[in-house]
């Protein structure tokens, strides 16, 4: 899944800790490598310098150091001195892979998993920078603008700040976007990219699963407690073996138990990533990767390091066959129009990709998408959608309304209603039962 983090200030943030898997370990150290459309009209690529990047976390050009935009991150003060809103540096976009795929990938010793991970990751990162923008404040204009183009430093983690296998990616991009309409280098605007956080989760998830399934391994989709869709992991692994190496789950349940204990309502999706940062250790443990593999195979059962070969062994090369998009895309039409007239884009496309995960291709889905647009099966308005049958669906209803407009006769005939000074009266001095809500509304017939 993906996660989002914006970041003020971030010095030392590469060195401290993306150069280290979640932990210190001697003369190790994580390689990370430059991404996005942004970074090559900076002519960086390749392995990530820390100079470079500290210099993009600071908006400077590379090597001239020189502002790259006329405005430098700063934070936002009111009347009052008080810090109302701090400087963004960084976006930290995290991306996770099932905890079941990074059990066999490390402990399983499959590093194929990884390099799925890792190429699932690419895509998604490609889909995620066609989502940058930047704002536009000119000639009193109070919008924003498409950009397409990210200056990202790419660093794969295979390690939770508890030391449990976890899989996971940081593409840190700098506050930084070009704005080709303009000719000049802008601060970021991220709002397109949060509003599809969802939808970039399951690029993501239908991209690995793909890959997953082309190893020849079985997948099962998760359900929350509610029967919401929450990814899938791999068929075989023990849901005990996934609890076991899911200590940074724990801790986050445990941090959204105890908010909505004491706010009488569960956290929000921002909210939530804050509880998580809060909750971890901020110090790397320091130990060599030798000794960390070592102690996690140390809480494998003997059944379950069986289990683990097991479905290494049995998974070989096989040829998938992707299902045609269309069928994806009828059932999530059918599903959301449902319950609306207008939907977003990106819902649609998300919806379709749970339904088809791993069986689909993500370019055919869009593909798919923009056919029925010009077929004028789906219509469309900026980012939002509606389908022809969605569309008469409504004209049907208003036509139906207007045809029983002064058909029958009024409810109470001539008489008029007005609020009833009692009841109102009688909530005001805290009566002891407390009245329904529509006992609020109640009404008190008056003849002309």
């Amino acid at each position: 899944m993906l996660t989002i983090r914006a970041m003020s200030d971030g010095k030392g943030y590469s060195s401290r800790h993306l150069e280290h898997s979640d932990y210190f370990a001697e003369g190790e150290r994580v390689v990370g490598r430059w991404q996005g459309r942004g970074a090559e009209m900076l002519g960086l690529g390749g392995e990530v310098n820390p100079e470079d990047f500290e210099a993009m976390r600071e908006g400077l050009r590379p090597g001239t150091r020189e502002f790259l935009r006329q405005r430098q991150s700063a934070d936002r003060v009111a009347t009052d001195g008080t810090i109302r809103s701090r400087g963004r540096n960084l976006y930290d976009f995290t991306i996770s892979a099932p905890k079941s795929v990074s059990i066999i990938a490390i402990l399983g010793d499959d590093r194929r998993l990884i390099e799925a991970h890792e190429k699932a990751v690419a895509e998604t990162l490609c889909e995620l920078e066609g989502h940058a923008g930047t704002r536009v404040r000119l000639d009193g204009a109070n919008e924003n603008r498409n950009t397409g183009n990210l200056v990202i430093a790419v660093y794969h983690h295979d390690t939770s700040r508890e030391l449990d296998p976890q899989l996971h990616t940081h593409a840190v991009a700098a506050n930084v976007t070009y704005d080709g309409k303009e000719g000049r280098w802008k601060a970021l605007q991220a709002s397109g990219i949060y509003e599809r956080r969802a939808y970039l989760t399951e690029v993501y998830r239908n991209a690995l699963a793909r890959e997953v399934l082309r190893l020849g391994y079985e997948i099962e989709k998760c359900r929350d407690t509610k029967g919401r869709d929450n990814g899938f992991e791999i068929r075989g692994v023990p849901e005990e073996l996934i609890q076991k190496f899911s200590r940074r789950s724990r801790q986050r349940d445990e941090a959204i138990a105890r908010f909505t204990a004491k706010r009488g309502r569960p956290p929000t999706n921002n909210e939530i990533a804050v509880l998580v940062r809060e909750s971890r250790a901020d110090k790397l443990s320091e130990i060599s990767t030798y000794d960390l593999r070592c102690r996690q195979r140390e809480q494998l059962t003997m059944g379950e390091t069986r289990r683990l070969a097991h479905l290494r062994h049995a998974a070989s090369l096989s040829v998938t066959r992707l299902e045609p998009a269309m069928d994806s895309l009828d059932y999530a039409l059918d599903h959301l129009f449902e319950r609306v007239s207008v939907c977003r884009v990106h819902e649609a496309l998300a919806e379709a990709l749970r339904h088809g995960r791993g069986r689909v291709s993500h370019k055919e889905l869009l593909g798919e998408l923009t056919f029925r647009e010009r077929a004028r099966e789906v219509l469309r308005n900026g980012n939002e959608i509606a389908t022809t049958a969605s569309l008469q669906r409504e004209k049907d209803m208003i036509a139906c309304v207007n045809r029983g407009i002064g058909v029958c006769e009024r409810l109470g005939g001539d008489a008029q209603f007005v609020p009833s000074e009692g009841g109102w009266a009688a909530i005001r001095q805290g009566c002891a039962r407390k009245p329904h809500p529509a006992a609020r509304s109640r009404c008190i017939m008056r003849s002309n």
